[in-house]
């Protein structure tokens, strides 16, 4: 199973404007059945945005990324 992002478009009530917000990241085979995900699980006023291939976190004190934590997404399927 591959992970997909997802985006969402909203008013920022700080200041009024349009923005593009990151959303949940949701599971599909395909992006297909990622879009399917999202209309089945009431997440219509998601738009995927890419695959998730990886995320690696970063190290608490410098901000620096933190390589061998790193949570690859190629090797879950």
């Amino acid at each position: 199973m591959y992970y997909w992002t997802t985006e969402i478009k909203a008013i920022d009530p700080s200041d009024g404007v349009l923005k593009k917000w990151a959303g949940p990241n949701v599971p599909g085979i395909n992006e297909s059945d990622a879009k399917h995900y999202l209309e089945t699980h009431e997440l219509g006023y998601c738009e995927i945005s890419g695959q998730l291939i990886a995320e690696i976190p970063c190290e608490e004190e410098t901000g620096e990324a933190d390589f061998s934590s790193m949570i690859s997404y190629e090797n879950l399927n």
